[in-house]
């Protein structure tokens, strides 16, 4: 039970020490995947964007942020990351490599290189969606969880509402990436979409934990 408060504090930017919840600067990098983490965030995506817009040559843009990208892959295996995640990573580098390199050499689908990112978050918002409107907002079992209210927390009104309105700032996190990147990409603006994907990747991601946090703190801190 320990190591699945502990997963699941780590997924919001939580930690936990004897029975408390609490968040910090290195829970929040930890989520984030640590300095290589976010590097690795990074990265591929602003070598793939620079090298494009410097030449328009869509097979040295996509191999060079894919060998980059594979070294950081490299460097999280040896740093023992879990075999499942490294491995989601590099079907996803696949496939970012493949789709604009998908009909030839030339620049048609270079803004493709985004579209694993816009698919994960288009998944996640339409599970967040429909868990809020089936009314098992998913982010309420998270919290509830680590709150010790797992059997609790949807017969309390206060508390399903918090959780509710958590969930929705997550759905809204993911809306506004969709709502700003979609149409680049739909326009073909590849250095718009990039810089629009550094913007509203890493940095909002934590600021969404933060206010995660800020909302449900005291319901985890009362949690003995």
């Amino acid at each position: 039970m320990s190591n699945q408060k502990d997963a699941a504090a780590k997924r919001l930017g939580l930690e936990t020490s004897n029975g408390e919840t609490s968040q910090s600067g290195k829970s929040i990098l930890a989520t984030l995947g640590g300095p290589i983490g976010i590097l690795e965030s990074l990265i591929p995506g602003t070598i793939y964007v620079t090298l494009f817009s410097l030449t328009l040559n869509v097979l040295w843009s996509a191999v060079s942020a894919g060998a980059v990208a594979v070294v950081f892959l490299i460097i999280q295996i040896v740093r023992k990351r879990p075999l499942t995640q490294a491995f989601a990573g590099l079907v996803g580098l696949a496939i970012s490599i493949y789709l604009p390199l998908r009909d030839g050499l030339d620049n048609t689908h270079a803004a493709d290189y985004f579209v694993p990112g816009l698919l994960t978050n288009a998944a996640y918002l339409a599970a967040l969606t429909f868990s809020v409107l089936i009314r098992y907002p998913l982010l309420g079992f998270l919290l509830a969880f680590l709150g010790g209210k797992s059997q609790t927390w949807r017969k309390d009104k206060l508390l399903f509402r918090r959780y509710n309105w958590i969930t929705i700032m997550w759905i809204s996190m993911f809306a506004l990436r969709l709502l700003v990147q979609v149409p680049l990409y739909l326009s073909g603006q590849v250095a718009a979409l990039g810089i629009a994907k550094l913007a509203l990747g890493t940095p909002l991601y934590a600021l969404t934990i933060w206010f995660t946090w800020l909302s449900a703190k005291e319901t985890l801190r009362s949690a003995k």
